[in-house]
């Protein structure tokens, strides 16, 4: 190993911080991790550290204007580098600061692995690079829900690549976890079409600082075999103005799946409440009336006759209900006749039924009866590996409604069933599900899913701009947090007490593709590079090989 400098006498050491000298030329960085041996009572002690700050000063000079004359050497100088390490390790553990003046060595990978506490992982994932090229890792058992489960990554949209980093721990997770056959993950699309070519290899055409061949050195240093996701399903809404069910798709590469909603579906299991999650101001005003509304339905749903139900049709004592349109009409007739009985005021109805009324104009399409080409979402999760839902054309209301909707229907499969799969929900904008200060028909689900999700097998993988709006309940039970390029303001927040003040400056500057991690192993967060993307994040970058494009099709 490398000696790069001696531990510093003159500053105040402790065993959690300490400062050294830098080396005449010799180059130390930030997140470079480094090792002091020390002996205490004829025992040596080695201290691990990662580099968080560096300084450099020149010792001469105490005026400004001095610096005129060391450039002209008029007056004798020396320049001085400093570095300030935070303690990650000391091994034994005899907690007292390193001996000034002690070697400082730059780790190499093994005494890196040691320094982060990888060592010590039974089941690790590989997440990608630190500064010195060594893998860095995430432990499994806090990932997976064995010792501590859900993931929080947060950052500013389209600098901090949050979806790409959620992707690419799946693709570690399916890849090197021995318990990834139990493992289904559902990625919802919010963005463009972005998540429905990962099913195709990349071309790598789009690349600017690396090349095919450093890209796929990257992940065979990781352990891992550069590809495309394997056993996926894309789910498709259907078009909004289209008559019959269309998938609302433009691209033939796209090899999609039609989904929606029946009547049926959407009462029996208690979807209705879903479509008002965006009213978080005045949802507890209208909870009291949408349950009547959801009760009166389900129980119409429970007398419609067996055959009628497999179409997802619910017989009313007027006629037929297949579709949100004239579910509204029919509930619209039915408060209004029975008011008084509901013990419901009309400024009530009024409000609930505006409400109503602009939900059905936005998602009435994405309901209808049963038919062949209707995928089984359910289903479709729990037979695939990977399923990507695509929800970036619908607007607010129905993205919403349908996030929440197969969120709850997986929770309530793991609470009814004896299911072993592990569910890995992705879901971006998490803080519209479960607001810190507001309530929504979903929040109590989320807020569930983080305190017991380990223990029922659901994992939650959010994202969001601002972690600060998120409920606390779900942002304390995630065991590992990741926060890509941040806002200043958002990392003034209280949520980000656990980053050193180095690192939410850090943090302000980070580039694409390197994120700060926090685990429970690692005493302190560290900065990591994810590779670039193995399969085709947008149409250019799909690989057009036949043969390629052959095993996916059929």
């Amino acid at each position: 190993m490398k000696i790069v400098g001696y531990v510093l006498g003159s500053k105040p050491n402790s065993p959690y911080e300490f400062y050294f000298l830098v080396n005449k030329g010799i180059i130390v960085q930030l997140d470079d991790v480094i090792l002091v041996k020390s002996l205490y009572e004829n025992k040596e002690i080695i201290h691990f550290g990662i580099v968080r700050e560096i300084i450099k000063y020149t010792e001469a000079s105490q005026y400004a204007i001095e610096t005129e004359l060391i450039i002209d050497k008029k007056i004798p100088y020396i320049n001085v580098s400093i570095a300030k390490v935070f303690v990650t390790r000391i091994e034994p553990e005899i907690y007292v600061p390193p001996e000034p003046s002690a070697e400082v060595y730059l780790s190499d990978k093994t005494h890196t692995e040691i320094a982060l506490y990888f060592d010590k992982m039974e089941n690790k994932i590989p997440i990608g690079f630190l500064r010195n090229d060594s893998n860095a890792y995430l432990n499994l058992d806090f990932v997976d829900g064995s010792n501590g489960a859900h993931v929080n990554i947060s950052g500013m949209s389209g600098v901090a690549t949050k979806t790409s980093f959620a992707t690419f721990l799946l693709f570690s997770l399916f890849q090197k976890s021995p318990y990834s056959n139990n493992y289904r993950a559902i990625i919802f699309n919010v963005k463009s079409t972005d998540l429905l070519y990962l099913n195709y290899p990349n071309n790598y055409k789009n690349l600017k600082n690396h090349t095919k061949e450093t890209v796929e050195e990257e992940y065979k240093k990781l352990d891992l075999q550069p590809s495309n996701f394997k056993n996926v399903k894309i789910l498709i809404p259907p078009k909004k103005n289209s008559i019959t069910k269309q998938m609302d798709v433009s691209d033939s590469l796209i090899k999609g799946n039609l989904y929606y909603f029946t009547i049926t579906e959407i009462f029996k299991k208690e979807l209705f409440k879903f479509f008002f999650v965006d009213e978080i101001h005045d949802f507890q005003s209208l909870e009291r009336i949408i349950s009547i509304v959801e009760k009166h339905m389900q129980n119409l749903a429970e007398k419609t006759d067996t055959e009628l139900e497999k179409q997802g049709i619910i017989k009313t004592p007027n006629g037929y209900i297949e579709n949100l349109e004239q579910t509204f009409e029919y509930i619209k007739e039915y408060l209004e006749e029975n008011s008084n009985r509901l013990n419901e005021s009309k400024s009530t109805i009024n409000a609930f039924l505006r409400r109503f009324k602009k939900i059905k104009d936005d998602c009435n399409f994405l309901t209808g009866r049963t038919e062949e080409h209707k995928t089984d979402i359910v289903k479709s999760i729990e037979d695939n590996q990977l399923t990507v839902i695509d929800v970036h054309n619908l607007n607010e209301k129905a993205k919403l409604f349908v996030v929440s909707s197969v969120l709850y229907l997986i929770y309530l499969k793991k609470e009814e069933e004896n299911d072993i799969n592990k569910y890995f929900f992705v879901i971006d904008e998490l803080n519209k599900y479960a607001p810190a200060n507001n309530d929504t028909p979903i929040k109590d689900v989320v807020v569930d899913i983080a305190e017991r999700g380990r223990s029922i097998g659901i994992i939650l993988i959010g994202a969001q701009q601002t972690a600060s709006q998120i409920d606390p309940r779900v942002i304390s039970n995630c065991a590992i947090r990741v926060i890509g390029r941040s806002d200043p303001f958002e990392l003034s927040k209280t949520f980000y007490s656990f980053l050193p003040e180095d690192l939410k400056k850090r943090a302000i500057i980070l580039k694409p593709g390197n994120m700060i991690i926090s685990q429970p192993d690692c005493p302190v967060p560290f900065v990591i590079k994810f590779p670039y993307p193995s399969w085709a994040t947008r149409k250019e970058e799909v690989l057009e090989d036949n043969m390629s494009i052959k095993k996916i099709i059929f």
